[in-house]
Order: C-alpha cells, then structure tokens, then sequence
C-alpha cells in the first residue's frame, strides 16, 4: 500500500514518489491502494415470496363438461334400461315417473364422488338434465327403428306369431301398430318422453344436489 497513516491522514506522496490527489483511494501512477479497502460482505439474498396456493378451477356443468356428458349419457341409458325392465311388472309401472327422478339423484352422487365438486342445486338439475336429453335420445331412436321395423310384413307376421304364443290378445298388438303408423300419436308420445326425462331428471338433480350438499355439510 502506497504511503503510510498518521491519524487517519494519507501522505501526500505515494512510495512511487508521485503526488497524490486528495481523497484518492489509489494511485494514479502506480496503481497501488492508498489505505486499507474492506471488502463488503454481499447482504442476504431475499427469499421470494410464496406462490400463491392454486386450486383447481371448477369446471361448469355443461356439454362442454366431458365428464358430465359421460356421467350423464350413463345416467340416461340406465333409466331406459330400468324403464324397460320393470315397465314389465305390473305393480312397478305406476313407478315410471320415480325412475327419471333416480337417475338425476344418481348422476348428481356420481359426480361428486368423482370430481368432489359441490353442486348448487342449479347445476345439479343441469345435469339431471342432460341424463334426461340422452334418456330422450335414446328413446326417439328406438321409437324411430320401432318403426321402420313394423313397416316390413315379414317382421310383421314374426311379431304376430310371438305375441300368439305369449297368450297376449292380438287385438292389443294391432292398436299397438295402427299407433306406430299414426304420426300425431308418435310426436305426442315422443313430446311425452321429452318432458318425462328433462323435467324429472332436472328434478331429481336438483333434489340431490341440495341432499348430498346438506349431508357434507
């Protein structure tokens, strides 16, 4: 180091013999310090904050929501194959308007068990609706190969040999067909089925919505 201290004042001349400038902390000539430099240690670094917690973003209830399309394209095939099922039993078809209401309640249970997601009643009668359009869907297509099927005479005489051995009168069978050829009563009993599966599976979604969110609760 260049010059010496004498109570905290640094010498006018370096060692070199070169004059220093006031205040220098080296010298302009030969390049050497002229009083002690501390290093300075590097402060802590700051430890950035926390993210934010993130969670999931709940996915509306729609057909744009793939699971609730699946969910309720199930629902609504088991309540046709219910429906179908024990429409058979005498006693249980006064139970036909219960099943549509089973189905919503179902698929609203499923998706909660699924996704954890509480469903307002709103969205639970949304998609008890959606099982119903499937329910109805469905319905249309069957009634719809009913049909075309009873327009062929070979068909025609099956079913009639069928319903013979089943000991069923033949006059039933043909009140049954002479409606599957009347257009008035297809479009009646389709707009049937569609306000028999939207509004009671919407129904029973709501139900199940508000139950299963009372009993988290």
């Amino acid at each position: 180091m260049c010059g010496s201290w004498h109570t905290g004042v640094v010498q006018e001349r370096c060692s070199c013999g070169a004059v220093l400038v006031e205040d220098a902390l080296f010298c302009h000539k030969c390049g050497k310090p002229t009083r002690e430099i501390l290093a300075v240690e590097p402060a802590a670094p700051v430890p950035p904050p926390p993210l934010p917690e993130i969670t999931p973003a709940t996915v509306p209830i729609g057909f744009h929501n793939r699971l609730a399309v699946r969910i309720g394209l199930l629902a609504g095939l088991l309540l046709i194959v219910v429906s179908l099922l024990l429409g058979q039993v005498g006693f249980l078809r006064f139970l036909a308007p219960v099943w549509p209401i089973a189905a919503g309640f179902w698929a609203v249970f499923v998706y909660r068990r699924r996704t954890g997601q509480r469903l307002s009643p709103m969205n639970g009668a949304h998609l008890g609706w959606i099982c119903g359009v499937f329910a109805f869907l469905m319905t249309t297509i069957m009634v719809t190969l009913m049909v075309v099927l009873l327009s062929e005479p070979e068909v025609v005489n099956n079913l009639r040999d069928q319903w013979k051995d089943v000991g069923r009168s033949e006059a039933d069978l043909n009140t049954i067909m002479q409606a599957m050829h009347n257009p008035a009563t297809i479009v009646g009993m389709l707009l049937t089925f569609l306000l028999l599966f939207t509004v009671l599976t919407a129904f029973g979604g709501a139900i199940g919505a508000k139950l299963l969110d009372r009993d988290r609760g």
